[in-house]
């Protein structure tokens, strides 16, 4: 017996309705993704700590996908000018972007960014946490937390720190933290976070906030009060953190991640977002997080929109209630 107008289902028609098509084949004029490289647009400069985690990530993502993936550094305006490039690209896969929290979080507090930060991009995944530590210069008669803070109240004003410059990340988290616990400090800034940990080394400074403080806490250079992570540093074990202290609500948050432009497809996102989370085992990728005192952590989409509209209110309620303006 003959059906009028029946015709079997092709291969192909099998393949897709299965979910067994690669990805980005579900028209016939499009070819399967990636065809072409990617490019990580990193808001860093070259050779920095973002930097350098963005070539890690561009590493392990393209063996991942079988291609390529180009790092193109785009620094400049706080990291504002790769992620307005982002923002406008097409939502196709091809243009992703490599970034930390200020970009998001901070800057739009400060200044027209030229994009939504909770609207204008695709979160994909969390990639890292900075390991951060609160560090005093060697002679300063403070050698615990609490000891530091009870001089800062003793002596309003007198204390002073220093950050990478004004509405930088950490200049906003040390704000955070002198609000929690009632201590009045003068902001130091500098241009970047190296001439400010030289400035802690000779005692122009009394204490600072910042990754590269932690070399020198090893060498016995600086004096460690407090890791500023949510949790205790693998080089510094005993060093209890800001919130086993008593400060649970500084937000200490200092990540990396991929985002794309807005309007990605969800199932580009979540295979981009499961690539992401496989680098977490890759003792490579891990290696590498370990030299640039960076440690693993992977947040999916809906997990990172969520702790990036949070990130948004409380440096935001922070730069309003200091007073902070940009440079």
């Amino acid at each position: 017996m003959t059906m009028v107008g029946f015709r079997p289902p092709s291969r192909r028609q099998v393949l897709f309705a299965a979910g067994l098509l690669p990805l980005g084949l579900a028209g016939p004029a499009r070819a399967a993704w990636p065809d072409r490289p990617l490019r990580l647009i990193v808001a860093y400069p070259p050779g920095g700590t973002g930097d350098l985690v963005g070539r890690l990530v561009a590493e392990g993502l393209g063996a991942r996908i079988g291609g390529t993936v180009v790092v193109e550094n785009q620094a400049g305006a706080g990291g504002v000018i790769a992620a307005r490039a982002v923002s406008r690209a097409a939502p196709d896969g091809y243009t992703l972007l490599l970034a930390g929290n200020a970009i998001f979080a901070i800057q739009p507090h400060l200044t027209d960014v030229g994009f939504d930060p909770l609207k204008g991009f695709s979160p994909i995944a969390n990639v890292s946490e900075s390991q951060r530590v609160l560090a005093v210069r060697n002679n300063l008669p403070a050698t615990t937390l609490a000891e530091l803070v009870a001089f800062g109240k003793q002596n309003p004003g007198k204390l002073n720190f220093g950050s990478a410059g004004i509405g930088s990340s950490l200049h906003v988290m040390t704000e955070m933290f002198l609000r929690e616990a009632g201590v009045q400090a003068v902001h130091v800034p500098f241009r970047g976070s190296a001439p400010g940990v030289q400035a802690l080394l000779s005692g122009d400074i009394d204490f600072m906030i910042d990754t590269a403080v932690i070399q020198y806490v090893l060498q016995g250079k600086l004096r460690a009060l407090a890791s500023v992570a949510d949790r205790r540093l693998p080089q510094l074990p005993e060093l209890p953190t800001l919130a086993e202290q008593g400060y649970p609500k500084v937000r200490t948050s200092g990540w990396q991640a991929v985002l794309g432009p807005p309007g990605m497809p969800a199932e580009l996102i979540d295979t981009l977002a499961g690539h992401i989370e496989a680098m977490q085992k890759d003792p490579t990728f891990l290696a590498g997080l370990e030299r640039l005192n960076a440690v693993p952590s992977f947040r999916g989409p809906a997990q990172f929109n969520t702790d990036l509209a949070e990130d948004y209110r409380q440096f935001g309620e922070i730069i309003r209630g200091t007073g902070i303006r940009a440079e």
